[in-house]
């Protein structure tokens, strides 16, 4: 029996009562194909809807940010000192106020998190505001400044548990250990130790984001595991490339720290530790070179072996990437 003349059958016993259309649709599972079908054009309206309006709450409080910058700065040397904290410092912490009682009434809307990035942009400023119309410019009174701007965010985030409190956290966290740093070791270090330690400092920090990030995983602050990965290894590998500089015993260790963050990439699956390690391996094998070989007569030699492996290098990348990488985190 041929297509038509199932068809046509069909079709007779439907007519005659035999069959009916809903046992048809039941038995081929057509109900539940057209089920699925449907809760997938939901799910990607109500997706796309979300991401249209997250992305006009982005827009609309950078406007808001860039629109109060420039409204103080035009009224600012029309004010005293107390409007100087009150528009920046007072401004700030309503914004964060709001933002507290938003997220607290109405969570779906996420307008929260928006009053919560307009002040988290403020408050350091202001705070920085406060210092100046107050004259204290010490290392000591800027580093308990931001470590009292930490813990605010600390304390408000445990409260809320938001991304974005997260963030300005972390931000003013690190601000508030180089300050710190600054006002413990600056009086008894001389310029070129102090940037060995803030080089070293960085070299942790960038450890501690990267840790962060992975105990952010599956967590309620997983968007910013692709940041705090970024600046994480991008710091360790910056930093400890500054010494590469400076010592001969890091032009060798160098290549481990950098097979290290590739071996890493591997086991994390993590497209932002390959592309970084790549690019700094890239750096030292440059450095090295020009080091080394340019005064010499097989300088040119060098070039042409310096390209070769760069072109070895990337395609190393991208089978690591095929092979290990793709289809995992991306992170």
């Amino acid at each position: 029996m041929d297509k038509e003349q199932l068809i046509e059958e069909l079709s007779l016993r439907i007519n005659s009562g035999e069959l009916s259309r809903d046992e048809i649709i039941a038995r081929l599972g057509l109900v539940e194909n057209k089920r699925l079908d449907e809760s997938k054009m939901a799910g990607f309206n109500i997706g796309q809807h979300l991401s249209v309006t997250k992305m006009l709450y982005v827009l609309g409080g950078g406007v808001v940010v860039i629109g109060a910058i420039i409204f103080i700065a035009q009224i600012w040397d029309d004010m005293g000192s107390f409007g100087h904290i009150l528009i920046t410092l007072g401004l700030g912490l309503l914004m964060s106020l709001l933002g507290s009682v938003l997220l607290k009434q109405r969570p779906e809307t996420e307008l929260g998190t928006i009053f919560y990035f307009i002040g988290g942009m403020l408050i350091p400023g202001g705070a920085l505001v406060t210092l100046d119309e107050f004259n204290l410019h010490t290392d000591w009174s800027f580093a308990l400044v931001f470590i009292g701007v930490f813990v605010f965010y600390l304390v408000l985030n445990f409260v809320h548990r938001n991304a974005v409190l997260t963030f300005f956290a972390i931000a003013n966290g690190t601000l508030a250990t180089y300050l710190t740093v600054t006002a413990l070791f600056d009086p008894i270090l001389d310029y070129n130790d102090m940037e060995v330690l803030f080089q070293y400092l960085t070299m942790i920090l960038g450890v501690s984001y990267v840790l962060l990030a992975h105990s952010f995983k599956d967590g309620w602050n997983d968007k910013l595991i692709g940041a705090l990965n970024f600046f994480g290894v991008t710091g360790f590998l910056g930093a400890s490339f500054a010494r590469v500089f400076e010592s001969g015993f890091w032009e060798l260790f160098y290549f481990l720290v950098v097979f290290g963050v590739l071996f890493l990439s591997v086991y994390t699956k993590s497209r932002i530790f390959l592309i970084m390690s790549t690019i700094f391996l890239i750096a030292h094998i440059t450095y090295i070179t020009n080091e080394y070989f340019a005064d010499s007569l097989g300088w040119p030699v060098a070039l042409v072996i310096l390209g070769f492996i760069f072109i070895g290098l990337g395609y190393a990348s991208i089978t690591i990437n095929n092979k290990y990488i793709k289809g995992g985190v991306g992170n």
